[in-house]
């Protein structure tokens, strides 16, 4: 059984706030994109530091996994979730990951649906929830990434998500959100700047401003509130994908 208290370097009183912290010193300090030419080993450390978190950070995950370090050699069942169990419960929350993409990607640190797939999943797309139907056929329960791609996030077309995830796009009168690739030279990237774009065509042109973090990473995401569509008095968000050339 995994220490998840040393993991994180917290002893087993440590409380929520204590074990954010500790999360996320790690997870900056192991991320893969700080660590070039030792990524491998940063992901592994990454995962661990994540896995650690998706327990320690949920009361009923923690009150089983402190029940079984402490009974397992006296007939107390054992901890009942595997990695991935814990992976999929932990980016099945919605506004706790989008707060990690924030977090990360304000520091120019990847955390987009890509990374995360390849990383925690190894690009599997396996971050949906496995069910049985009522005639025993395997049935698919979308999760994380499936609501992330009905709000405009995952970049992929209608055809790719229906064969590789199972997944029906909305129309795109139901959603607001819009997103596009912003392609930046190496040494924009490097330097980090305010650039000009232009978003939309003909009559809906409009140009912006976006600021470009400093060592921003290929794959990151920038959001711009209120910068998608606008429908009935709602407006959407815009998020630029960095694109990275030369």
């Amino acid at each position: 059984m995994k220490d998840y208290y040393r993991i994180l370097g917290l002893g087993e009183d440590a409380g929520q706030q204590d074990i954010k912290k500790a999360f996320r010193r790690l997870a900056f300090a192991h991320h893969p994109d700080r660590n070039p030419g030792q990524e491998r080993q940063a992901e592994e450390n990454f995962k661990e530091i994540n896995e650690a978190y998706g327990v320690l950070s949920d009361p009923g995950k923690r009150r089983q996994y402190d029940l079984a370090r402490k009974g397992r050699f006296a007939g107390v069942p054992g901890f009942g979730y595997s990695q991935q169990d814990i992976f999929r419960d932990a980016f099945s929350n919605r506004k706790a990951t989008e707060e990690l993409m924030r977090m990360f990607g304000q520091a120019g640190l990847r955390f987009d649906q890509d990374f995360l797939n390849r990383v925690f999943f190894s690009g599997s797309g396996s971050a949906f929830r496995g069910s049985r139907s009522a005639d025993g056929v395997e049935a698919r329960r979308p999760g994380f990434f499936s609501r992330l791609v009905l709000k405009g996030l995952a970049g992929m077309g209608g055809f790719a998500l229906r064969r590789l995830l199972g997944v029906e796009m909305p129309s795109p009168e139901k959603d607001l959100d819009q997103q596009m690739d912003l392609e930046i030279s190496a040494a924009e990237a490097a330097a980090g700047e305010e650039k000009a774009f232009t978003c939309g065509r003909g009559d809906d042109a409009r140009k912006l401003m976006v600021r470009i973090p400093k060592g921003v990473k290929p794959g990151t995401k920038i959001r711009l509130r209120g910068m998608g569509l606008k429908r009935d008095g709602k407006s959407g968000d815009l998020y630029l994908r960095v694109r990275v050339t030369g």
